[in-house]
Parts: C-alpha cells; structure tokens; sequence
C-alpha cells in the first residue's frame, strides 16, 4: 500500500465511520472477518463452530474478501470495508486472524472487544512489526494497532505475539489455538483422511511424502520457495512412495509444471487435513510444523537459506539447537534422509510441551468461555 493509497481508504473509511457510529452496538454480534480467504477457515472456522455449538444466543457475522494487489481488486475490496466499517462500529466483539485494514485505522467504541486470533498456531518465522523495517515502510505506520486482546497458542508465543503485533503481553493471551482442536477429534481426523484419498487417489496405499514450503517476499512480491528439485526428488524416492507438493495458499493456485510422479494439491486444501495422510514432512520455516509435531511423525527440514533467513525476515527460535527434525540443504540429503528412515522422534515431546501443550482439543471452547468474561 502507498501513503496515498492509505491516505484516500483512511478519510474514505472515517467519513463512514462517523455514520454508522450514530447507530446503537449490538451486544449479541459477534464479527469474524478475514482478509485471507473467502470461505471460513483455520482459528476463525472453530471458533465459529463452538459459538454456533455453546453460544446459540448471539449473532454471527462473517467478512471473508481476500485481498488483492490489483487496482480493481483494492477498489472492490475497499467497498468491501464499507460493510466491514458498519459492523466494526456496531459489533460487541470483533474477531480478525489477520491484519484488517479498518480496526487499524479507526477508533472502536469502548463497547466492542477487537480479538486478534492471528492464523498460526505458534511463533517461527518472524511476522508483523518484528520483520525488517525496511520492507513495508507504508504498513509498519498502521498495521497491528488497536488490538483489545491477542489470542495465542502457548506461554511460549506470548512474548513474540507481544512484540510483532504490538500488543502489551497482559492482553496476549495464551489459551490455545483453536483449529489444533482438530488434532484430538478422530473422527475429524478420519473423514479427512477419506476425503483426501478420494480426491487425490494416486497417494492411495503409498507412503506420503509432503512438500510443504513457506513463500517469500512479501505483499505482492510474494514467490514461491525454490528449494527442492521435485523432479530429482521423484527419481530418488523409493517405488512405493508418492511425493505431494502443497503450494503455499496465499499463493493462490498458479501455475503447475505437472511433473511425473508429483501429486500436486489445490493451494485451498487444509493442510491440517493433508497431514492426516502424510507420512513425512518436507517444509523450511513454516509455523505448522507446531501442528504437524501433534502428530508425532518425521519431519525434514531442507533449509539451505537459513543464515539469510535468520537476517531476512528472521526466526524465532534456533533452528539448530531447538527445532525438532532432520536439516538437510540439498534434495540429494533429502532423499538420503528419507531412505535411511533413521528419525530421532525424542525432541518431539519437549517440542509439544513448550509450544504445542494447550492443543488438547478443548481451545475453541476456551475461548467461548473467555468472550463470556468480557
């Protein structure tokens, strides 16, 4: 976004803001909106689901527009924001997982609790306000403000929480991240398993390899992670085994190469519900690897890039002395990891105790719970 562009949505913003705050709040409102899907998804879908399941009372509101970096898409989706502006002005609690545009840039009435339940179950690779300055000059001035309370996974995310999103640690709260609830339901579990199978018959009876990379870049320069030679990786796995590429949903679907021997999956599918077929995990630096580690199944990391990574955005933890996996720097090394199988699974159980220990299934209903406190 550019100062004009921010400068125009503000005072656009504002003009409605001061209409739509002459109407009274509703108190049994309750707002869910994102800027990253169309559809409700991840924290925001279970959420949703233990309000329908325990709160049956109040009003549930959804705001789903994905954001696009085209003009025409940044008009459409500011006209979007007027409807968001009405419902910001007029909700008892306004539930975000992402940045959104108008509780950055308007005042909220003393009556309407903002929750940020962010879309991430802990903290990896640095985000928000904790990236390098230099990247998103324009942003940084507004973005991640007026939060009433931020919403984390553990203990362990309250103090980077607290510092990308700008948010005194006291209203960080750490009561679990409500799409890992998923983790302890079977039968969730289950149908997933079903479903994914049926759509994607080729990984039938096969050992599932997963590739799963975070992006680069950021806004509209984002790109996809070129790390693994998928080709080569194809050639070297073992004949019962099925490699699965999960392009990286904000992404979009781009294109595909449609290698031989590469099943390649919709950049929309869950992948809490891919993992539920996997067998070992391929990725670098991305947050689900705290779900994935609920599994307690092989993982490997192939991160030639970490010390520019380390710079650029940076990473929470030390991926040599604390992250649970096989590091590896070259698909060769990958292969080779795979085919040996020799996976030292021990660091998991620390790994979930520090970041994974408030996943016991019941966090959606914990924060019903907490919205009945406000």
């Amino acid at each position: 976004m550019t100062a004009l562009e921010l400068y125009l949505s503000r005072v656009f913003l504002r003009v409605w803001w001061l209409v739509f705050r002459l109407l009274p709040v509703n108190r049994s409102k309750v707002v869910l909106a994102s800027a990253r899907a169309e559809r409700l998804e991840g924290n925001l879908l279970y959420i949703d689901r233990a309000l329908a399941r325990m709160r049956p009372d109040l009003d549930r509101v959804h705001l789903l527009e994905r954001y696009g970096y085209g003009l025409a898409d940044k008009v459409r989706y500011l006209l979007h924001l007027v409807r968001a502006t009405y419902h910001l002005a007029t909700a008892r609690f306004f539930i975000i997982d992402n940045a959104y545009l108008p509780v950055h840039v308007l005042p909220h009435r003393p009556e309407t609790v903002v929750i940020q339940v962010w879309h991430a179950m802990g903290a990896l690779k640095r985000f928000g306000l904790d990236t390098h300055e230099a990247q998103r000059p324009v942003e940084r001035t507004f973005l991640h403000r007026r939060y009433d309370y931020v919403i984390v996974g553990s203990e362990a995310a309250v103090a980077p929480y607290a510092s990308a999103l700008r948010t005194d640690p006291d209203r960080v709260i750490p009561l679990g991240s409500a799409r890992s609830d998923f983790f302890s339901d079977e039968a969730a579990m289950s149908d997933a398993r079903l479903r994914t199978v049926e759509q994607y018959p080729e990984i039938a009876g096969r050992r599932v390899i997963l590739y799963a990379p975070t992006f680069r870049g950021v806004g509209h320069e984002k790109r996809s992670a070129r790390l693994l030679d998928l080709a080569r990786l194809v050639e070297l796995l073992g004949e019962g085994d099925v490699l699965v590429y999960k392009r990286h949903p904000v992404l979009g679907p781009g294109s595909r190469p449609h290698l031989p021997g590469v099943v390649y999956v919709d950049a929309d599918v869950d992948l809490n519900e891919l993992f539920c077929v996997t067998d070992i995990l391929v990725t670098d630096y991305t947050s689900a690897i705290f779900e994935y580690a609920l599994l307690r199944r092989p993982l490997v990391l192939i991160v030639p890039d970490i010390e520019e990574y380390e710079r650029d955005p940076g990473i929470y933890l030390d991926y040599r002395t604390e992250m649970i996996g096989v590091m590896a720097t070259t698909t060769d090394e990958v292969a080779d990891i795979i085919a040996r199988g020799e996976f030292d699974m021990r660091p998991f159980e620390p790994f979930i105790a520090t970041h994974g220990h408030r996943a016991d299934g019941h966090a959606s209903e914990r924060f019903v719970e907490f919205l009945g406190q406000l």
